[in-house]
Parts: structure tokens; sequence; C-alpha cells
């Protein structure tokens, strides 16, 4: 058994390596180690773990302590003894790393060559002793530790340079870095540097050190480094014939366009002309989108900067663990002669950091896999940057490098079409503009597909670019268009490359997306695409966004580029079955179905219920945490539907088809666009006359009806109303039936057809049948606002207060409202103009509150009449304004004409 204390603290056994966790046993434990064999007072064990505040209670929790080290750390019970006054780790000291560094440190110091010892001592570490433990004891500990390990890395040091100094200057490099301010260290540095042929190295070495002397100290370098450096000039060897200056960068893109932006924060991380700290900036985005393209543009207009040279590798063929077979490569460019190259990586790492420890050059990573890959290459020294292309993201390299993100998305379409105009001439876009922009549109603005297609146009002026657009219509579902010889520039291969590091769960995940019709879906919609867990999906997903093939937008919704997912689509039409690909289509629509249904539960609950069929294995569906987050999910997921609907009917879901359609139908009802309900409920009402589903074809009319009467169409809207009504005829459905001859009787009424009562009465009578409150005080309302509108204000007060108080006790907010609005309306028309304006505000504050805009926009229009027949002209402005602002909110474009109404009557004050 060994316990280690260098580095995190840790049991090792045979076979196996256990962590001691939490941190006061970790702390009970290394007190005891740090004394292994001899007797730790309590006190000091008390001080050990909490420091000088000891708490009360700590002597009980001492014990408990002890117990857990001796019982579940040492698993042996005589390993832990107690003694008076304290307790005692019985175990040899070589059981200990700290005692087993300092016996092999000690035998050292009589050996005639002390390297293979101190060799042993310093392979004990293994990061920061004692790592994340608190506490005064423990920080006391690690600094004496560094102190030890620094002294005995110098003695191992002096004791090799002699016969390996590339090892010496290696392991000393670091240390430097660490301790700028060490003579000793920098001395042992000089002098291995000088030993391995480096003297210009060691010089400028001497003259950094002694510059941070001045600096930070103001002091003059001591005699010992005064010595070293007397040395190198003695040698003679004062010139360096190895400097040379490298110059890899491949060519720049030639019509290079756009990202100013992000062409800026990279000469932000250069820090200007003055030299500068040790930068690194890593650049990310999805395939194709111009990561190497900006690099390299910005390292050619920027290579004055690094007058030492410029080094450049393409890592995209080499794992993450290979990364180091580039530096031989790296260190020949920069004067080191073959037969000198170290064989040892970390010997490589550190003559590489050494040799830029006083240039300024600049190195270009691209097409880099990960952090991992990458850090051995990074150039540390003041003065250098370091530009990382990777097609992941790299926020660990911000953690432990401080570099600066880039991530790179679709150009805007300003500079798209600089880019096609730099590639074909403005004069032949600006002959064919709306080409130009399907185009553009249809490449999705990703650059390397835009640079296809220049680069086919380019080959005959005589082609016109509404051909290309046309060809480009069929990218909506394969990526032919963009196919090439070249792989480099073959979008299938571009994107397949950042595939194919991918685990095969991730990347079933990411063809399963293809599947959906729109760019952004739930994390939820995506777990039943690929039927799996949530929680997997979640953890998948992270994947894909590493991978930078998606990203995560508002609320977790997973956004996949339009070229992206097409080929996702591809990979699953090549990769999945037919019936697997059936499967997970259903699996979405069920996901969508049951979603709908319980947000419709939510946020409406006294709306008509629906009950699916079950969901089908794998499919899962939203958990809402109340109405608001429902109808944020309805505002995100509408805007898929009618591509929904339209894979429900490819597929042959018929019932899927209708029954999605309604579960939508009362928030499209509310927030629009209602011309959208009128396509969606025609493909609903296609689907329930395949089925034969009279009560569904009824539900679909009834929605048409609905919409057609908020665009202001009322007969369209009586003649969808009737033919629900005669669908009824054979249906038990009293209380839809009501609901028709109510929703006719108010088109009715505003085409003044005397009809419209009639049907007021036959829906009280039908909501009356079958004991429905709610529905009797609705008809109530309605019939109210009838009488109204017949000049019988008593009888039209009386039925709507009567409505208003059944509605308010049973808790319907969105009828109530209606009711407060009617009441309204009768006393306006009775000339009680101060009670008009308050029944209307109590209205709006109802129907807002529920999320009924559309009504509440039209209770805001009366409300403003009235206050302007009052005289109150400010009040009837403001009123019109939260009009206009509700219609803005549903697109209506009623919005125009209420704010026409504000501008007339502004010109009249």
């Amino acid at each position: 058994m060994l316990i280690r204390l260098l580095g995190p603290v840790e049991v090792e056994r045979p076979g196996q390596v256990l962590p001691v966790r939490p941190p006061q046993v970790a702390l009970a434990l290394a007190a005891l180690a740090w004394e292994v064999g001899r007797v730790v007072p309590v006190e000091s064990l008390l001080g050990r773990v909490w420091g000088e505040r000891v708490p009360p209670g700590a002597r009980r929790t001492l014990y408990t302590l002890i117990t857990r080290v001796r019982r579940d750390v040492l698993a042996d019970e005589g390993a832990v003894v107690h003694r008076p006054g304290g307790y005692l780790l019985d175990l040899d000291d070589s059981a200990v790393d700290v005692s087993r560094f300092r016996g092999l440190a000690e035998r050292a110091t009589t050996e005639p060559d002390p390297a293979r010892l101190l060799g042993e001592a310093l392979e004990l570490w293994r990061g920061d002793p004692l790592t994340g433990l608190p506490g005064e004891w423990a920080e006391r500990a690690r600094h004496r530790l560094h102190d030890e390990r620094k002294e005995n890395l110098l003695r191992w040091a002096r004791a090799v340079t002699t016969r390996d100094a590339a090892a010496a200057v290696a392991a000393l490099s670091p240390l430097a870095d660490e301790h700028p301010l060490d003579e000793l260290v920098a001395v042992a540095l000089i002098e291995a540097l000088h030993t391995w042929g480096r003297t210009a190295e060691a010089l400028a070495r001497f003259a950094g050190v002694r510059r941070t002397l001045a600096e930070e100290l103001g002091v003059e370098p001591g005699a010992a480094l005064r010595r070293a450096h007397r040395m190198l000039l003695r040698s003679g060897d004062t010139a360096d014939p190895a400097r040379v200056v490298p110059a890899q960068l491949p060519g720049d893109l030639r019509g290079f366009v756009g990202r100013a932006a992000e062409l800026a924060r990279l000469t932000a991380a250069a820090r200007g002309d003055q030299p500068p700290a040790a930068a690194v900036c890593a650049i990310s985005g999805p395939p194709g989108v111009g990561k190497s393209s900006l690099a390299l543009h910005w390292a050619h207009v920027n290579r004055d900067r690094f007058p030492d040279g410029q080094l450049h590798a393409d890592l995209g063929t080499l794992g993450p663990a290979d990364a180091a077979a580039v530096l031989p490569r790296f260190l020949t460019a920069l004067g080191v002669p073959e037969t000198q190259v170290p064989s040892d990586v970390e010997a490589r790492i550190g003559l590489y950091r050494s040799l830029l420890a006083s240039r300024r050059v600049l190195v270009v990573l691209d097409d880099a896999r990960g952090a991992d890959q990458v850090r051995p290459l990074l150039a540390t020294a003041p003065g250098c940057l370091t530009l990382v292309v990777s097609r992941s993201e790299l926020s660990g390299l911000a953690v432990t490098t401080g570099a600066s993100l880039v991530r790179l998305d679709v150009l805007p379409d300003d500079d798209a079409h600089r880019l096609l105009a730099a590639r074909l001439g403005e004069p032949r876009l600006a002959a064919e503009p709306e080409a130009t922009a399907l185009i553009i549109r249809r490449c999705g603005r990703l650059p390397l597909a835009l640079a296809i297609v220049a680069a086919q146009l380019a080959q005959g002026d005589e082609l016109p670019l509404a051909k290309a657009a046309a060809d480009l219509a069929r990218a909506g579902t394969d990526l032919e268009p963009f196919a090439h010889t070249d792989p480099a520039v073959d979008l299938r291969h571009v994107f397949g490359r950042s595939c194919r590091h991918l685990p095969a769960l991730a990347i079933r995940l990411f063809r399963r997306l293809g599947l959906h019709p729109g760019p952004a879906l739930p994390l939820a919609a995506a777990a039943s695409l690929a039927a799996l867990p949530v929680e997997t999906a979640g953890e998948l997903s992270a994947q894909l966004v590493r991978a930078n093939l998606i990203d995560v937008r508002a609320r977790g919704r997973l956004r996949t580029h339009d070229l992206l997912r097409v080929y996702a689509a591809e990979l699953a039409r090549a990769m999945d079955s037919r019936a697997a690909l059936r499967a997970a289509t259903r699996r979405l629509l069920d996901y969508y179905l049951h979603s709908a249904c319980a947000a419709s539960e939510l946020c409406y609950p006294h709306r008509e219920r629906l009950t699916p069929e079950p969901r089908a294995r794998g499919a899962v569906r939203e958990r809402f945490a109340g109405p608001v987050e429902a109808l944020r999910w309805y505002a995100d997921e509408a805007v898929t539907l009618p591509s929904l609907l339209a894979e429900a009917a490819a597929a042959g879901l018929d019932r899927h088809t209708w029954q999605l359609a309604w579960a939508f139908a009362e928030f499209m009802q509310r927030h629009g666009p209602w011309e959208q309900i009128l396509s969606v409920q025609a493909v609903a009402l296609d689907a329930a006359g395949r089925l034969g589903d009279r009560l569904a074809q009824a539900r679909s009319h009834s929605s048409i009806a609905r919409a057609h009467a908020k665009l202001g169409l009322e007969r369209e809207a009586v003649e969808h109303f009737r033919r629900a009504i005669d669908l009824h005829e054979d249906l038990d459905e009293p209380v839809l039936e009501a609901h028709l001859h109510l929703g006719v009787s108010t088109s009715l009424n505003r085409l003044r057809s005397g009809e419209a009562l009639g049907h007021v009465l036959r829906a009280r009578e039908l909501f009356r049948q079958v004991g429905d409150v709610i529905g009797e005080a609705r008809a109530l309302n309605n019939a109210g606002w009838l009488h109204a509108e017949a000049g019988e204000y008593d009888e039209a007060l009386d039925h709507c207060r009567r409505a208003q108080r059944i509605l308010a006790e049973s808790g319907y907010a969105q009828g109530e409202g209606h009711a407060w609005d009617s009441i309204a309306y009768v006393l306006a028309a009775m000339g009680d103009l101060a009670q008009a304006v308050t029944c209307y505000e109590r209205a709006v504050e109802l129907l807002r509150g529920c999320g009924d805009l559309h009504p509440a926009a039209e209770t805001l229009v009366r409300l403003g009449e009235t206050h302007l027949r009052a005289g109150d002209t400010a009040s009837a402005l403001d009123a019109w304004r939260r009009a206009a602002e509700c219609y803005d909110t549903l697109g209506d474009t009623q919005a125009d004409r209420v704010r026409a109404r504000i501008t007339a009557c502004d010109q009249r004050r």
C-alpha cells in the first residue's frame, strides 16, 4: 500500500488507486501520514484539520474522521493506533510517498552519481501536493514540498547536464517560468543551454532574468548569475547560427470578405503593435463556415507583427496524443539540426518553448481535434501568438490558458453578397438580384457552399444565375449541388469530417435530427426521434454542440444549419431502414401531439379535452411547470406545425394530422397568424375526410370559421360554421354544437342578420341540457350583446351582469373578460362613460392575463373611443397605443389602422 500526498490524496493498492474523500477525511489521513511512524498529538490534528479556529465539537468529529480513515480508507484496523495524547500511523516510511521522496533524496547525497535516485524521487510527483485540501496547514505543507522539489530538481539537473543537457533544459524551462526571480534556477538553465550548444538562447535567458529583476525588485543579478554570464561571454560562442525565420503559412484566400468583428478580436488578442504577452486564440464553428480562411487571412495581413517567423501545422490527420509528432518539424524550422532533436517528448516541448522564449513567432494550428492535442504546441513565450482552428469548441483552452474564443457562424446577407461579387463580379449579380438573393438563401449563407456555387458559375459567364438558383432548389433534400471531385471542397466530405470521431449514439442522434422539418427543436423532441431518454439525448447533444454540428438556442432548443440538416437526413436515409425512419417520424409526431394536448389542458382548462392514442415506445412528452411555460412552448413550436402536418399526412398518419392541428388550434386562434390556421386546418380537414370522421371534420370547419371571423371574412365564417353544425346532426355532441351556434351568431350579427339571436338561444338551450354552467353564461353574455345592438339596454345589462357573476364564480377568466367588455359596451351606449371605462379596464386585465390578445386589442380600441367621448384624448391615445402593441404581437395588420387613428387624433389636438 502507498499513501500518495504528492498530488491528490489517494491510496494505491495493487491494481487500483482510490481517491480519499471528503476533504476532512483526506486532511486527517494527510496529517497522520506527514509524520508516519510518529505519534501526532490530538491538538496538532485539530489544528491541521480545522486551523486556528477549532469549532465546538471538533474532538468528537475528529474521532469520527480517524475511524473513517482506519476503517474505510486503510481497511486495516491496526494501521491507525491510539496512543496517550494522540494517534500514530503505524506503517513503514516507504508507505507514504512524501517520506519515500525525502528518503530517496537523502540517499542521493551519498551517491557519486545522484541522478538515478533523484529521478526516482521526482517521478513520485503527480501534481500539486495535497490537491484541493483547504486550510493553513495544507497550504504550508504545499509550500514546503514545492521548495523541496525545486531544490532536488536543481540537484538532478546539475547531475545530468553534462551527459543530457536537452533533458535538463526540458525540466528546468517550466521551473524557470514558474520562478522567474530565482537566480539559482536561472543559472542552472543557462548552464544547461550553453552545454547543449544553445549559447545565444542562454544569453537571451540571462537578459530576460536581468530585466525581470530590475523591473520587479530594482536589483542587479547576484554573483552566481554574473559568473554564469561571464562564462557565456568567454566561450566565444555568442552567435546563434541556427537562428532562422520560418515562413510556413499556406497561401491567403483570394477574395476574402467580411468577418470584420472577428478579425478585430484576433487583432485585440495580439495586443496591437507592442510586444504582447503570450496569447492564444481559438477559432471554432460549424464545418464550411470559413475558420481556416479567417485564420490564414489574419495571419498574412499581420505577419509583420511576428518578425521571427510563422509556423503552421494541419492537425486533422493526427490523433489527440500524436501532436508531439509536429514538434520535430517545428524544431528544425526554428534551426535545430535533426540530429539534435530530443527523442523524449517532454524534452522536445521544453526545447520548443525555450527557442521561442526570445522570439516573436505566430503559430497556426489548423483542424485541431481538441485542447489536449494542441497544448504541447502552444507558444507560451511573450511576444508569440497561437491561432488554433477547430471544428470543436475549445473552452478548455480558455480555462487553462486564458485563450480568446472566436466562434464563427454563417455570413450576414451583405457579406454573403460580397463573397459572390468577389468571385463573379458585381455587375453579374446586379443583373439578377432576385436570383442572387435566392442563391444566398439556399446556400444558407455558408461560405463554403457559396464558394462552390460561385466556382461553378465562374466557369461560364453565359450561365444565368436564375438557372443556378433553380438547380439549388434540390439542396432542400440532398447535397448533390455542392458535390465536388476535390474532397477538401466537397460539402458532404467536409461535413463528414466533423462526424468521424463522434460515438455511434451521437451520430445516430445527429442523423435523426435531419428528420425534423424545422431548423430548431426541443431536446425532448430530439430524444423521441432517436428513442433515447432525455438525459442521454442531452449528453449526446452536448457532444454535437462541442463538434459545432448543432447549437443551443433559447429554452434549450437545438438548432441545426439548413445544409447540415440536409446532410443529417441523407445519413438517416443511408443508414436507417424505412421502418426505422417511419418509426422515428411516428415518435416525433407523438411527442408533439401529447405535448400539445398537455399544454392545452394547462392553458385552456375549460376547453374540450382530446385523448390521443398512447405514445409509441421511445417517444416522450414535455413536462410543463405551468401555463406560462406551456405558452412559450406553443409559441416556439407553432412555426413548425405546417411542416409537421405535411410529414404526418405524407406518412399516412391521418389521425395524428387532424389531432395535432386541433391541439394547436386554440393557441393559434388567440395569437395568429390566422391565414396559417386556414392552411393548417385545410390539411386537417382532408385527413379527417379520409378517415370518415364527421366529428373531426366538424372541428376543422369550426377552426376555419373562427379564423375567417378573425380576418373579417364573416360570410366565409358563416359558411364553415353551418357546415360544422350540419355535421353534428347525427352526432351526440351537444356542447360542441352549442359552441358552433355561438360562433355563427357572432358572425351573423356582424352581417346584420336577424338570425343571430336564434342561434344564441339554441346554444343556451344545449348548454342547459348538459348542465354546462360556463357555456350557458357565455350564451347569456352573447344574448346581452345582441340586445344592446338592438337598443334594449336594460335587458342587455341584466344578461351581461348575470353572465359575469357566473363566470367569475366558475373561475373562467377569459369568459369573464368578455362579459366585462359587454357590460362596458352597454354602459357606454347608455351614456355612463366613467363606469364603462372602469369595466373596459377590468376586461383588458382579464383578457391579457390569459393571453387572449386579439379580444384584448378590440376591447382597448373600444376603451379609447369611450375616453374620446368623455373628452380625455390623452387616455384615448394611450388605450389605442396599447391596442396597437397587442396587434403587433399577433402580427395583425389592424395595428396600422389603429396607428392611423392615433395620428389623425394627434393632428386634431
